[in-house]
Order: C-alpha cells, then structure tokens, then sequence
C-alpha cells in the first residue's frame, strides 16, 4: 500500500488537461464550500464493490461525480449512486476516508479554476450486492466486483491509492 498524503504531479487527464493532485487519507472531510465532486467505495456484506464504467474517462471506478448547483456533497454522492448504479444509498451510511486536492497546471478542465477537492466516501450496502443499473449514460454497466478484481480494473489508476486506503481503513 502507498503511503499516503501522496503528492502526484502533473495528472494529465482524458480531455488532455493537467492538475497536480493530492491524494489524502484522513476522516476529516474537505472544505465543503471546496469540494466540486465526491464519489463512494460502496461496498456490500460480501466486501464486493460497486464499480461502473466511465465511457468519458475510459476507466472503471466507483460511483461518483459532480456536484450540482446547490447541492450538499452527501447529497451529490446519493445522487451519483443512484444515477450510476441504481441503489437508494442512506446519507447517514457515508463515512469519509479521503479527498483528492486539484492543483490545475493548465487552463483547461472540469475542475474549478482555482482547484478544488474531490470527497472520497465509503459506505455499506446492507445486502449482497443487488443488480445494478445505470440511469445515465456517463456511467455505464455497472456491477458488483470482488476486492481483487477492483485492483484488477483500476490499480493503475491515479487514485487507487486513495481507494485502496479507504478499502483497508
């Protein structure tokens, strides 16, 4: 496992932008009025993991994405959740175990000019896991995966270390 907070320097991104991104375990949640996405390892009483494909990234990862105008960052993960993957996730359920820090090196993004923060949650689905279904077509075929698999599809991700803290936290 990565030792974590983790300083990645220029991250170039699937729309060609660049951020230096910082990648921090910790239970204390980021500035609220700074975070401009959150996602969730959501995990069912098997310790699966709710995973989905992202067609505009090309990665798999869990649920999540961007805030929305007015919305609380537990709101825009229950959102997310349920446009992704189909489930009705309790708010109450969301710990938080991280956040990733957006630096921008260029003009270019989704992020916020200045930077800003990506929430990172965990949750459990009190089931095994149910069928999954996604609801927006920025988030496709999702499904339940085994921890190992999980590492299969996005370990080399920039973020996995993040993940990978929060799935052994």
């Amino acid at each position: 496992m990565t030792a974590l907070p983790l300083r990645l320097s220029d991250i170039e991104f699937a729309d060609g932008s660049v951020s230096h991104v910082v990648l921090t375990s910790t239970a204390e949640p980021a500035p609220e009025a700074e975070v401009f996405a959150a996602m969730v390892v959501l995990r069912d009483v098997r310790g699966w993991c709710a995973v989905t494909w992202s067609p505009r990234r090309g990665e798999w990862g869990p649920p999540g994405g961007w805030r929305e105008e007015g919305e609380t960052v537990a709101e825009c993960v229950v959102r997310e959740v349920a446009e992704e993957v189909g489930l009705d996730l309790d708010p109450a359920s969301l710990v938080a175990i991280g956040h990733e820090q957006f630096e921008p090196v260029s003009s270019t993004g989704r992020w916020p000019r200045g930077g800003g923060y990506l929430q990172l949650y965990a949750a459990d689905w009190p089931l095994v896991g149910e069928d999954l279904v996604a609801h927006e077509d920025d988030a496709v075929d999702p499904e339940w995966v085994d921890p190992q698999e999980f590492l299969a599809r996005s370990g080399r991700q920039f973020w996995w270390p993040l993940v990978e803290a929060g799935l052994h936290g």
